[in-house]
This record gives structure tokens, sequence and C-alpha cells, in this order.
């Protein structure tokens, strides 16, 4: 039986365990209280976060868990550069958390890029991504910390919006598949984050009702995806997302993996 999150943040009303969380205050955010976690600076209250409830947590990945949103933004600058289109880093933070195929489909929607194939596009994006991936990958600080400890104490998944090869890529350079009991690509959904077709199915394939599952995310999309499929959410944003209306609306903010405590067995 999985160790309710409640062992980590105190319930609803109760203050958090100082044995547990070494940096402990209130401050005051827009006339209301809030607790901050070390260097975490959440933006909900603790109160809306209801850690007994949590049976299983489900990870997004790019970003969260892997550090490649550098390698997809250098890759998609890179691939649609060569088809005439330049892009920047700041462009490319548009479309964070969204599937590739749906990416490609927005800059054509914008560009003139309507007699280029989609398909050759996409292609071209993942062959570079996976290349980069299996080379250079980085797991993003505390996120091997944060998954075995939560893999020890209940069911994992990951929820990832990549195609499956770049997920197999990622987790096998990281040496972290093994700790997943699912992993599931919103590529095989009819739609992608941030609606919550690939939360939902991945509570499904954990045997767990998504209000008794915690998702850990760090794009808007991602966050707006889980709370769609009815889940509590730690939201772990890029910096230039942390004031994002979406990110927002998480029940826990953290800075970083590392910010995020368990306590010894």
């Amino acid at each position: 039986m999985p160790v309710p999150l409640s062992t980590l943040f105190s319930a609803a009303g109760n203050n958090p365990q100082p044995d547990i969380l070494s940096v402990v205050s209130t401050i005051d955010y827009q006339d209301r209280k809030y607790c901050r976690i070390g260097r975490a600076k959440p933006f909900r209250p603790m109160s809306r976060f209801n850690a007994s409830a949590v049976q299983a947590a489900v990870f997004d990945m790019d970003g969260l868990i892997i550090d490649s949103e550098p390698i997809w933004q250098t890759s998609e600058i890179a691939v649609f550069s060569s088809h005439g289109l330049q892009l920047t880093r700041e462009d490319c933070m548009q479309t964070m958390g969204l599937r590739i195929d749906e990416v490609v489909e927005f800059w054509k929607s914008k560009q003139a890029l309507a007699d280029v194939d989609s398909r050759e596009l996409i292609e071209e994006i993942l062959e570079k991504v996976i290349e980069s991936i299996r080379s250079n990958g980085t797991a993003m600080p505390g996120a091997e910390k944060t998954i075995r400890a939560l893999h020890t104490r209940m069911p994992i998944a990951l929820a990832s919006s990549s195609f499956p090869e770049v997920i197999e890529a990622a987790l096998n350079r990281l040496e972290l598949r093994s700790l997943f009991s699912v992993v599931h690509s919103a590529q095989k959904e009819k739609r992608g984050k941030p609606a919550p077709d690939v939360y939902i199915t991945a509570c499904r394939m954990l045997q767990k009702a998504p209000e008794h599952c915690l998702a850990l995310e760090d794009s808007p999309g991602g966050v707006s995806s889980a709370l769609n499929a009815g889940m509590q959410v730690i939201a772990v944003p890029h910096p230039d997302h942390r004031n994002h209306p979406d990110i927002l609306k998480a029940h826990l903010i953290l800075e970083s993996l590392e910010d995020f405590s368990w306590p010894a067995p």
C-alpha cells in the first residue's frame, strides 16, 4: 500500500512537518496566505493540495525529467531554417509542451510553408532530437531523486507529448525506464495536451482514478492537461513561464525538483 503524500505535505489546514521541509515560511500573495518550501515558490494555497488522496504519480518528460527543451528548440530552428522559416528560441517557447505534429502545424498555419510536407518536417526534427538525446541528454536537477523516491512508495507513470521513439531514447539514456509502471505517449491520442486525454489514459493504465493521481509538469499546456483530467498538479515551470496564468492554477509550484522532499523510509 503506497505511503500517501501526506507524509511529505501535511493534510489541509495543518502545518508542514519541520523534519521534512528544510525551509518553511508564509508569504502573502494577492491577499492570500501561501506556504514557501525551500527555494520553491508555490502560488496555490497548501489547503488546496489534498496529499492524503494521492495513490500514484504521473510525470511529464521533456523539460521535467530530461533537459530536452533546448534540444527540441535547436532541432526545430535548424529544420525550419532549412525550409526557409527563421525561428528564435523565444518563438519556440510558444509551442512548448505540444506534440511535434502540432508544433509543425502551428508554424505552417502562420508561415508560407504550405508546399513543405508535414511528415517530412516531423521526421527531420525527430531524427535530430533522438540523436542529440542519445549522445548528450542529461537529467533535470532533482528528477532522478524524485522519481526514485516516489517509485519506492507508489506506482509511477510517464505521460509525454513526445513520440514513443523519443521517450525510449530519453529513458534509456537516463537509465530510468524500469522505474515506470506505465509509459504513454500523447501521439497515441486523438488530442494532445492541453486536452486531458494522455493523462486520463495514463491513470487508467495505472488502474487509478485521476483524482487519486498526482501530475508533475513543467509547461502551461501540461498543467492544463492534468487539471482537465481531474488530477492534482505540481508545476516545475521554465523561468519564462513562472507567471503564466495556467501555471498559477497548479496546486503547488516549485522552482526545481531538487525542492521536492520525501522523508526517509
